[in-house]
Parts: C-alpha cells; structure tokens; sequence
C-alpha cells in the first residue's frame, strides 16, 4: 500500500491495467477513461483541454534487421501529415522497456472558443520484446505546463509486461508491498 500513497501524493488516483498488466500506465487524478470503437482508450483531464489515446499490441518475435524503434516512430509520424515537421525523438529506457517519442504543432480549431489555435501533439512508441504500445497526446499549446506535467506523471508510471498475466488486480506492482 506504500506504493499506493506515493502514487496518490505524485497526482495519480487510478491506474489502467490492460489486458491484464500487459500495459500499465497511472491516470492523473480527475481524468476520464473511456474505450473508442476503433480499440483504444481515450484519457482526458476534466476540463477536455489534454487528450491521450493508448492502444497496444503484441508482437511477433522481431527480424534482426527490423527497424529500431525511433525509425519504426519516424515512419508512423512521416504517415501524419501535421506532424510532418516533429521534433527530435527523444530515446530512453527503462525497466526493459524503450521509449521513443517526439512532439509536433498544429492548427485546429477549438469548439469552445470558435477560432483556430496552435495545438501540440506527442506520439510516443514504447516497446519490450513482446509488446508495443502507441500513445498519443494532444493538448493547447498555450496550456503546455500543465500539459507537460501531466504527460511527464503518465509516462513514468508506464509500464509494459513480461507475458505473464496477472492473476488477479492485487498482484499488480502498485498494490505491492516493497520489501
């Protein structure tokens, strides 16, 4: 329950478990998670101003000279026209996941003020040797560090796991007492 507390105290009341704890992500206090037809889940703050979509899947054992993951991002975000003039991606690691994203601005137009504003979206790839998952944020670009606090919270807690489903919701990790 330790665990359970740091988390809360971090800004994290829930978290999102799929397919049983083959991706695990906190979801910031007050947010909303909902399923979309197309197989994602869509998260949004309470005031709708930040968006995230989660989806995942499992791969199959990968070929050698399968891309690395920046250049498997490069290719999703070069495929998205508004994100053709994304930033540097950012590479990292940790506890046997690697983490590839970049962030990008565009036009769109916001429903609840009538006019057009400048938006940022974030794709992020993260990927073990068994699964990947895609996650991708949007947000005003003039909300950015709320924004980014929030995006900073989530991705920390992401986690993708070893193929071993959980039993049940309390052996997942953040109900674990750490020894």
């Amino acid at each position: 329950m330790k665990r359970t507390h740091e988390l809360k105290a971090r800004g994290i009341d829930k978290i999102l478990i799929l397919d049983r704890g083959n991706v695990e992500l906190g979801v910031p206090t007050g947010w909303s998670v909902k399923p979309d037809p197309e197989g994602l889940l869509k998260l949004k703050d309470s005031t709708d101003s930040y968006l995230l979509e989660v989806s995942y899947l499992q791969l199959p054992p990968l070929l050698p000279s399968a891309p690395p993951l920046e250049e498997r991002l490069r290719l999703v975000l070069n495929e998205t026209p508004e994100a053709a003039g994304h930033s540097l991606i950012v590479v990292s690691e940790r506890r046997g996941t690697r983490l590839a994203w970049a962030e990008y601005t565009y036009q769109c137009e916001d429903p609840d003020r009538g006019e057009q504003r400048q938006a940022r979206g974030r794709w992020l790839l993260a990927a073990n040797e068994i699964f990947q998952a895609l996650l991708t944020y949007y947000y005003w670009a003039d909300e950015a560090d709320g924004a980014i606090a929030a995006w900073e919270k989530i991705v920390e807690t992401l986690r993708l796991g070893t193929g071993i489903p959980l039993e049940s919701p309390k052996d997942h990790w953040s109900l674990r007492e750490e020894h």
